[in-house]
């Protein structure tokens, strides 16, 4: 009998770790992810793509979320056409339940495109693998603020206020 409850403890103890670490969250399949990428940047009008969050809960259950970049002046409608059909895409080839943020970028203001490659250089003397979404000028009278993401490697050494405070200088 103490066999037997061993053995049933075992399985079951294995069972739940099999189960317990998809559910609570494990790095997406890199595989994956990189479908989700292709499927959406094959779109002509999409400029990037950034913060692709993937779950996936087994066969049938796999949902992500992606930003998509899109010029602000195409036609909102068939931005809106497309993004809907590289979701129902991704759902049909690849089993995977997408939904895409639309993010409008300005394409056409030298002064935007300068300091978002002044901060791009800035950014690659410390590691050439950063990379920058969501970059905005808002100019003030005195002023003028640079807001953007910066993705960071994932074993980069600074903690995220060093790195912040050396990009402000």
């Amino acid at each position: 009998g103490l066999a037997v409850a061993l053995f049933i403890l075992y399985s079951g103890a294995n069972l739940a770790k099999e189960t317990i670490s998809p559910l609570l969250g494990e790095a997406a399949n890199p595989e994956l992810q990189k479908i989700i990428v292709d499927c959406v940047t094959s779109c002509p009008k999409v400029l990037g793509c950034h913060d692709l969050m993937v779950h996936d809960y087994g066969p049938g259950q796999r949902f992500a979320s992606v930003h998509v970049e899109m010029d602000k002046d195409e036609d909102p409608l068939v931005c809106h056409e497309l993004i809907d059909g590289m979701e129902r895409d991704c759902l049909n080839n690849h089993g995977v339940h997408l939904v895409i943020h639309y993010d409008p970028v300005v394409t056409d203001n030298p002064q935007l495109k300068r300091m978002k490659e002044i901060v791009l250089s800035i950014l690659k003397v410390r590691d050439t693998r950063m990379t920058i979404h969501d970059f905005r000028m808002v100019q003030g009278i005195s002023h003028t603020n640079l807001i953007f993401d910066v993705v960071v490697p994932h074993n980069f050494e600074l903690s995220d206020q060093v790195l912040r405070e050396k990009i402000q200088k």
